[in-house]
C-alpha cells in the first residue's frame, strides 16, 4: 500500500492500521418528569462552586446536584470491527466511529409523551454525528484492500450497503410472514418502535450520488465523508468482471482456462503474468 502515492499523501497511518474501533450505533435517550423524578444536573453542578473553588461533586458520597428530570439511555446496536472512513480535522483520511447520534423520548410531569424518538437536525445534515478518531488499536498488519476498496460500510454508504436498518421510519413487528411478506398471526407486538427520521441505516452517512445524511465532526471544519472523487476512486466492487466476461468468448476462454479449481494464490499469478506481459508491451 505504500508504493500508492495517495495513500502516504492523504492517509493517516492508522486509517489502514488500525485493527477495529469501538462503534456504538444509536443514542436512545429518554427523560422522564413525571413523578418528581430527578437526576444529577451535571451543567449547575460544574458551574455551582464553594469558596475553596471546588464543585458540588467534589467531596466523597456525593455526586452533584440534582435537577428535575430522570435520564436513561440505550442503544440500538454495537460493533467492534474495522471502521468507516472519512476526512479529520486535518484533511486527511481517518478512521470514523460514531459519535453522539441522540434519538430523544421526553414525558412530562403529568406522564404524557411529549416528544417521542426524535433525531434532531443539523446543518449538516441529521444529527447522527460519527466523529474523526484515532482508536489506539494500531497493529503491524493493516487491514485488507478488500476492507476498503470493496467495502460499502468503509465508503460511507452503510453496513451492507444500509441494508438492515431499512425501515425503521415506520417500525418493526417480527412476525411468521407468508412469502409476499404479509404477516400469518392476527395479533402482533411492534417489536422496534418507528424513529420517523430514520430512513436509512445509522452507519450510513452518504449516499453514492454525494448527498450528506449526517452530520460528521461538525466542530471541526474540515470533517467530514470521503469525497465523492475519493469514493468514485476506491470502490473497486466488480472488477473480476475485467477477466470473466471474456467466458462468453470460447476460443479466447479455452487458451486461459484450466478445468482445475483455481485458488487465490493462482490468481494473483496470472494477474502478475499479464501485468508484465502488458509492460512488455509499451
Amino acid at each position: 500500500m505504500s508504493a500508492v502515492g495517495k495513500h502516504m499523501e492523504n492517509m493517516e497511518c492508522y486509517a489502514c492500521h488500525a485493527d477495529w474501533a469501538p462503534q456504538c450505533y444509536g443514542c436512545h435517550v429518554t427523560v422522564d418528569y413525571s413523578k418528581g423524578k430527578t437526576d444529577v444536573d451535571w451543567i449547575k453542578t460544574a458551574n455551582v462552586r464553594g469558596k475553596d473553588g471546588l464543585s458540588a461533586d467534589y467531596p466523597l458520597g456525593t455526586n452533584g446536584l440534582k435537577g428535575a428530570g430522570k435520564v436513561s439511555e440505550t442503544r440500538s446496536y454495537l460493533r467492534w470491527e474495522t471502521p468507516i472512513l472519512g476526512i479529520n480535522g486535518e484533511g486527511r483520511v481517518s478512521p470514523l466511529m460514531p459519535g453522539c447520534q441522540v434519538i430523544t423520548t421526553v414525558i412530562d410531569k403529568d406522564g404524557n409523551t411529549v416528544v417521542k424518538n426524535k433525531i434532531w437536525d443539523t446543518s449538516e445534515g441529521k444529527g447522527l454525528d460519527h466523529a474523526a478518531v484515532q482508536p489506539h488499536t494500531a497493529g503491524r498488519k493493516a487491514r485488507s484492500c478488500e476492507s476498503c476498496h470493496n467495502n460499502p460500510k468503509t465508503l460511507g454508504y452503510g453496513i451492507e450497503d444500509g441494508r438492515f436498518m431499512q425501515g425503521y421510519d415506520k417500525g418493526f413487528t417480527v412476525e411468521l410472514e407468508t412469502h409476499l411478506g404479509q404477516t400469518i398471526p392476527k395479533q402482533t407486538k411492534v417489536q422496534s418502535q418507528a424513529i420517523p427520521k430514520l430512513d436509512h441505516d445509522l452507519s450510513q452517512i452518504v449516499t453514492r450520488d454525494g448527498k450528506q445524511l449526517t452530520s460528521v465532526g461538525s466542530h471541526w471544519p474540515l470533517t467530514g465523508p470521503l469525497t465523492q472523487a475519493q469514493r468514485n476512486k476506491m470502490e473497486r466492487t466488480g472488477l473480476c468482471m475485467g477477466c470473466h466476461q471474456n467466458m462468453l468468448d470460447e476460443k479466447l476462454w479455452s487458451k486461459v482456462n484450466t478445468p482445475a479449481f483455481v485458488n487465490n494464490e493462482q490468481h494473483k499469478a496470472v494477474m502478475d503474468k499479464a501485468l508484465h506481459s502488458l509492460s512488455k508491451d509499451r
